[in-house]
Order: structure tokens, then sequence, then C-alpha cells
């Protein structure tokens, strides 16, 4: 496919992995469709991949109703997204795939359903989760010999449907190692920042965070982009759950203008999109010669490199700009927005050397 093939390439997977959202955001900034997305051609080190964007859709990709281990009604959740001002939602219930027309939830125009599974695993015994975004019929979990080999499966049983595979909360049970990411060269999206409290997004014991697996995996040439979901269980506030993993606390914001099924899908298979606990933009730019980042509020702006090498740290006001030139020895860029509110994290965009 050519998703596939996209991965086989850093340098293809970098100019390929924001046209979409670039296309959108040249109609929203100048006007008209035109050359936004570019692979510039510069003496210098540059971006290979170019794009604009100031138009946000938010929404969450792991969230749980009492069809697995949720405590409250499909309906009820979707409710409570839909009056909370999210543009599109997954219900991802484990081993029950949720479609996106189900007719009882009745979200209304102003929140997209898309259709979810948390696919279910275990890889020598500890738990291994994929989420199985935009498929079309049910895919159910199984138990496995490595963790490897559920991420290869799951990945793979996806891919056939033309879905999205988000690999989920790796420190959960200590389920995944950096390694096990490899082989599921087809995944889209891995979860960095999470609502629950028993993940351990920033890590437990001699595991790295979640955002360093992230860094590591782009330093492999895997073109997965970093997401924050809420992995909601618990809707009932009076309901006696210590910790509970209640909405609202991490979600992501895909580069779209209409939250349609097609254009919500698209960007999330290209990683056309920021994650957020709280940070919030209201633009993101790239040119060859430049990363900027416009944050909403005032904001610590962190520019980090391979291996999660920390480039720049730039505090802005709210609405002021913080910008990164790439310079020789930069493998890829990405942005970490530090706010009063949480943080937020950008696309990686890879950087192409200096030509002689």
């Amino acid at each position: 496919m050519a998703e596939s093939s996209r991965r086989r390439s850093v340098a293809l997977a970098a100019a390929a992995a924001l046209v979409v959202a670039g296309n959108v955001a040249y109609v929203l900034i100048h006007g008209s469709p035109g050359s936004s997305i570019s692979s510039a051609s510069s003496p210098r080190a540059h971006f290979a991949t170019t794009f604009d964007v100031a138009h946000f859709l938010k929404g969450n990709l792991h969230t749980h109703t009492n069809r697995s281990d949720g405590d409250s009604a499909p309906e009820d959740v979707v409710a409570w997204y839909r009056d909370h001002g999210y543009d599109f939602l997954a219900l991802t219930d484990h081993d029950v795939r949720s479609p996106p027309d189900d007719p009882p939830l009745a979200p209304g125009p102003t929140l997209r359903l898309i259709a979810g599974e948390e696919v279910t695993m275990g890889g020598a015994g500890h738990a291994v989760h994929m989420n199985a975004l935009c498929t079309q019929s049910q895919i159910g979990g199984h138990g496995f010999d490595s963790a490897a080999s559920a991420l290869a499966w799951g990945a793979a049983a996806i891919e056939q449907q033309h879905g999205i595979a988000l690999i989920n909360h790796p420190n959960y049970d200590r389920g995944i190692a950096a390694a096990d990411l490899l082989a599921a060269p087809t995944a889209s999206l891995l979860e960095i920042a999470s609502g629950h409290p028993y993940v351990f997004s920033q890590g437990i014991d001699d595991r790295p965070s979640h955002e360093a697996l992230w860094d590591w995996s782009l330093g492999q040439g895997m073109h997965l982009m970093g997401v924050g979901v809420d992995d909601m269980h618990h809707l009932d506030e009076t309901a006696k759950v210590e910790p509970p993993a209640f909405p609202g606390r991490a979600w992501v914001e895909v580069f779209a203008t209409s939250n349609d099924e097609r254009s919500i899908c698209e960007a999330l298979r290209g990683g056309h999109l920021y994650a957020s606990t709280g940070a919030e933009l209201t633009r993101l730019r790239v040119t060859a010669e430049s990363y900027t980042v416009w944050p909403r509020q005032r904001a610590a702006v962190v520019f980090i490199g391979g291996e999660g090498r920390e480039l720049q740290r730039t505090t802005v006001a709210a609405g002021a700009q913080a910008t990164y030139t790439p310079h020789a020895g930069d493998v890829y860029v990405r942005a970490r927005l530090e706010t009063d509110e949480g943080r937020a994290w950008t696309p990686a965009v890879f950087v192409a050397p200096a030509t002689p």
C-alpha cells in the first residue's frame, strides 16, 4: 500500500507527511490553493516539508463505555464530549467496534463519530493494546508470545482494513518496550500523553517516558505521531473510583476544516495534528528555513531534535510566536509547549542536509 511505501524512506515520509494539511492551510491563510507544500531545494540544512495551518478540530481517540469497562452508557459519553465542544470522537471499547453511524448515539451535527475499537492483546503475559480507528469491521484481540508479535499482528489486521493503528500506553503493565515498536511499521500514532492514571506516561522504574519512546522511534526512521488521549473510563463523578480516568484531560487537534469522517481519518493517518493536555495553538507553520508556532497562552516553547535533545527554549506571550531555524546535524525538529494549562506537542518534521 502507499502508506507502507511511505515508511520505507524517512525522506519520502517527511516530504509527504503533511501534504493534506498544508493544502488546507494554504486556503485558510492565503485565500486559494497553491504551492505551500514543497520539497525545498536549498544549499543549507532545511526542512524537507513545508505547511501552514491555522484551523484545528478537537477530538478524543481513546474512550470507554459500559460496552466494556467504562462506567457509563455510550449515549452519555457521546453527550459529554459533544457538550464540551469536541469536534470528533472515537469510542474504543475493548474488542468491540463502535461504528461511525451508530443510530442510538445521535451525536448531532457538531460532533463526528469515527469507527473505533481497542484491540486488546497480550504479549508474553503482558498487556499490548492498539486502537483500531476508521476500520470497517471488528478485529478482536489474541494472546502472543511477545509484544512484538502482538503489535505486528494488530498493525497488519488494522492495515488490512485500511484503518489507522494507534499504539496505546506502552508502559501500562510494562507491556511494550522501545524495540517492540519496530514490529508495527504501518502504525501511524503513539500515545504519549494520557488521562488514565495507571499508564505511567512519564515513565516508571527503568522504563522511559512515552515521549522518549516517540523520539526513539523517530530516530529509527519510523514516522509515528505522538497523541494525547483521555483513555476515559469514568463519567460518574460521584462514584468512589480512585484514581478515576475522567474525560477532558488529553486530546488531539487535527489539521482539517471539516469534521466529515474522511477528512478526520486522513488527517489521523498522516499524523496531521498536534497533541495537548491543555496548551493550544492558533497557528503552526514550517517553511524550508523555519519552524514557527503561535501559542494561544503564554508558553515556554521547547524545540526538540534527535534523541530528544533540547535545541532551543523560548518563552513567549499569548499570541506571540517562537521560531527555530534548522542547523547542520539536525535530524528532525518538533516543538513542545509548556503552559500553566498543560502541554502540547507538534509534529516532527525531518531536516534535509545541506547540499553541495
